[in-house]
């Protein structure tokens, strides 16, 4: 596929992915991107946009379908962002995701990934505190070396005051690798959530 054509394709599949994120309130953004590419007919691998690129679909869908959004829905992820964090303290929680960034899906979710190498531990702190919750597998890429690679982490998710929330279980080294890009990767601390404006 020619270059042009290849950045094109890239742009619509970036559009509806975002597309599906808003209005099916999917997480996941490499699942967002196979969905689009399946939906619009694209085989490609290399059709596939980067979740940068994805970002910036969702902001100009947000700017098109949401110019203004409700600051009581903004305080509410706050609070219940803060409740959970303060929960999960022991495990460096960090508030991830589009919720971060004002964009409200349809159905939203509470993202916050958790950094420990003893899953265990989290799971006994919500028996313990008597919080049902599902747990799954979900698949996110990585580039530790000069190949991109796919690697299952476990999500837990549980019923927040206002919305689910999907707390990602990495290992501590995935902290100390998320130096780039650090809002959209690691999130925001349980203290720099505190001082910041949703």
């Amino acid at each position: 596929m020619p270059k042009n054509q290849l950045k094109q394709a890239r742009a619509i599949i970036a559009n509806r992915a975002a597309e599906i994120i808003m209005e099916e309130g999917i997480t996941d953004y490499h699942f967002a991107k196979k969905k689009a590419a399946k939906y619009l007919g694209e085989e490609s691998s290399d059709a596939l946009p980067s979740n940068d690129e994805i970002d910036d679909a969702l902001k100009e869908y947000q700017k098109i379908y949401q110019p203004e959004t409700d600051p009581q829905i903004l305080g509410n992820i706050k609070k219940d962002a803060m409740r959970v964090m303060e929960l999960f303290k022991a495990f460096n929680p960090h508030l991830a995701g589009q919720l971060m960034e004002g964009l409200i899906p349809k159905y939203p979710t509470l993202q916050i990934n958790l950094y420990t190498d003893n899953m265990k531990e989290i799971e006994y702190l919500l028996l313990n505190s008597n919080i049902e919750f599902d747990l799954k597998d979900a698949s996110i890429s990585e580039k530790r070396t000069k190949k991109k690679s796919l690697r299952k982490i476990p999500i837990i998710t549980i019923d927040g005051s206002w919305f689910p929330v999907e707390l990602k279980i990495l290992n501590e080294d995935d902290y100390k690798l998320t130096k780039n890009n650090l809002m959209s990767t690691r999130g925001k601390s349980l203290e720099d959530l505190k001082n910041f404006e949703i």
